[in-house]
């Protein structure tokens, strides 16, 4: 049966969720691909395991997710299949107060998916992605409504989009540049994936983007695998600011923290202890954890809170990030108590 022709599928359509409606200028846009992600049970391995456990994932709806439950407005754009797996990733991310007035909905195609085995050492965590052909991977520049997409304070893009698929790098430049003339900040995050680009090419683009970007994010791997950099965090984080020509850069360094060129002065924060459950969407959540402190104009609360928020996302399963500004402001702030009664 085609399910179409029975008027299911056009029914469906007109239930599904859009998020929160924004009337006013929100504070974060970001732009990117959501996936369902599925995993087995901790401690089990994918080919063993008889039952896998859901989640919503991808970066950037990772980082608005975060943002959206600590009290800040954020829009997601993307696009998703009018189905079942769509509405999922729909549902998840405007139940935490995420804005997606801007999605773009496609009838007949497929929504991304990644396998994700959750490893313990010594044995570490895998991913195998199934992203080929999706309906993200069709989306070009011209059809999202830029006006609106680039209403906010702040862009939030990461290299993982511009390397998803062909045209894909031009729709994240042409986010750079329509929210650089726009007057948001726009904040690209390297995010380098060797799975889905050269070191080289991943490079390349983010000197061409870099002339629209006031905030670069990137790892110290990445640094040294993409820019041929050598040194402690700081001295990254300088080199890539006079490398790139851009004024504010963060840089992470896992265990060592995080350490921020800032408008000529230097910013540094330390990692926090943390018993990691799941290590995926930490990086997402200590971006969402800068932008916060930037819309507050204070590099140390910035890295403060991006750190507090990314040990936050690793305690618990999933990519998501789904915790209040109370918890993550204790745990910034050291206040926090081990035990709640």
């Amino acid at each position: 049966m085609d399910v179409r022709q029975e008027g299911w599928f056009s029914g469906m359509r007109e239930q599904r969720s859009e998020g929160p409606v924004s009337g006013e200028r929100v504070q974060v846009s970001t732009l990117g691909e959501a996936m369902v992600r599925l995993s087995p049970p901790a401690g089990e391995r994918l080919r063993d395991s008889g039952w896998l456990r859901v989640h919503v994932g991808g970066a950037e709806a990772n980082v608005a997710v975060a943002l959206a439950s600590v009290g800040v407005s954020a829009r997601w754009t993307g696009a998703l299949p009018d189905s079942v797996l769509g509405r999922r990733v729909a549902d998840s991310l405007s139940s935490a107060g995420v804005v997606l007035d801007t999605v773009r909905w496609t009838a007949g195609e497929r929504l991304g998916l990644y396998f994700a085995e959750i490893g313990s050492p010594p044995r570490p965590t895998s991913v195998l992605y199934d992203r080929a052909g999706t309906v993200f991977g069709s989306l070009r520049a011209d059809d999202l409504d830029w006006a609106t997409v680039c209403e906010a304070r702040i862009i939030h893009l990461t290299g993982i989009t511009a390397a998803l698929a062909p045209g894909s790098d031009e729709l994240v430049l042409r986010a750079a540049r329509e929210g650089h003339e726009h007057g948001a900040l726009v904040v690209y995050d390297v995010n380098y994936r060797s799975a889905l680009s050269s070191p080289e090419a991943a490079a390349a683009f983010a000197a061409e983007v870099a002339p629209h970007v006031g905030l670069l994010l990137c790892r110290a791997e990445d640094a040294r695998d993409l820019f041929g950099l050598t040194g402690d965090p700081a001295t990254l984080a300088n080199e890539l600011a006079n490398r790139l020509a851009v004024g504010r850069v963060v840089v992470t360094a896992g265990a060592d923290g995080a350490v921020a060129h800032w408008d000529g002065e230097s910013f540094a924060a330390p990692a926090l202890p943390t018993v990691a459950v799941d290590r995926i969407g930490a990086g997402d959540a200590f971006a969402a954890g800068v932008l916060w402190g930037v819309l507050d104009d204070s590099p140390e609360d910035a890295l403060r809170r991006g750190t507090a928020m990314a040990s936050l996302a690793m305690s618990v399963q999933g990519d998501q990030c789904r915790f209040s500004a109370e918890e993550v402001l204790e745990l910034a702030r050291g206040t926090g108590r081990e035990v709640r009664r």
